[in-house]
């Protein structure tokens, strides 16, 4: 897959995504509510997937894996006091996942080229100066866009699926296997899917399913466990 290629199926399924829920949800909460659902959905087995080398090490370093989760466990803790004292807590998280987003797009790029693995994460400023102005640019329309729910659910699914995309994009062009990626987005597609049409669902694990707010926390962890992987697979 060229880089072109690339570019043009990353932004097409998002412009599509973003032209399809228009067409069909013409109102604004309605219409963010489903986009969440399903791009979390589709983030959630992202996750998962890129979890498989934790669960590898955790096998291997239990007391290691056992002082990671507890790590975890605490700074979720103080992430719900920190959005409930201040609910622009997300916007944080949100401003990482992006810039994970926009220096992932460029390593994915430059990889489809070499053929090569994506390598460590560059240092010096002038590296990440690009991706920071991608990061401060979405910020920026995401504050822009709180007040109108419709238009914030648009910049999240926006960076988010961009994200996912292209991750599958570039999975597919290395040869991955089509029924493990089906493996590991199917569950939690099903398991939203569920909280969303069955009426017994508890309202509580929907509100945690399909919360951006959460779902950026899991994500966040995700930035620094491939950032470290990354790192590693360099060394």
């Amino acid at each position: 897959m060229s880089q072109l290629t690339f570019r043009l199926v990353t932004l097409g399924t998002v412009v599509a995504f973003l032209l399809a829920t228009h067409a069909l949800l013409p109102e604004a909460q309605e219409r963010s509510s489903h986009q969440y659902l399903l791009v979390i959905a589709l983030g959630y087995g992202h996750l998962l997937g890129a979890a498989g080398g934790a669960l590898d090490a955790a096998v291997r370093a239990p007391l290691a894996a056992a002082f990671g989760a507890a790590s975890a466990a605490s700074a979720f803790v103080l992430y719900l006091e920190g959005v409930a004292a201040w609910p622009g807590v997300p916007f944080v998280l949100l401003a990482l996942s992006v810039w994970h987003f926009a220096e992932n797009d460029r390593a994915l790029a430059r990889a489809l080229a070499s053929g090569g693995a994506l390598g460590a994460l560059p240092r010096g400023a002038r590296a990440h100066a690009a991706p920071a102005a991608v990061t401060v640019a979405v910020i920026a329309a995401a504050l822009a866009a709180s007040p109108d729910a419709g238009l914030l659910g648009d910049v999240f699914s926006a960076a988010t699926l961009f994200h996912l995309v292209g991750w599958l994009a570039f999975l597919l062009a290395r040869g991955a296997s089509r029924v493990r990626l089906l493996a590991l987005h199917a569950p939690p597609l099903a398991l939203c899917a569920w909280l969303e049409a069955a009426p017994a669902a508890p309202a509580v694990l929907r509100e945690w399913a399909f919360s951006p707010a959460l779902y950026l926390f899991w994500a966040s962890l995700h930035v620094l466990h491939t950032g470290l992987a990354r790192r590693a697979a360099a060394a």
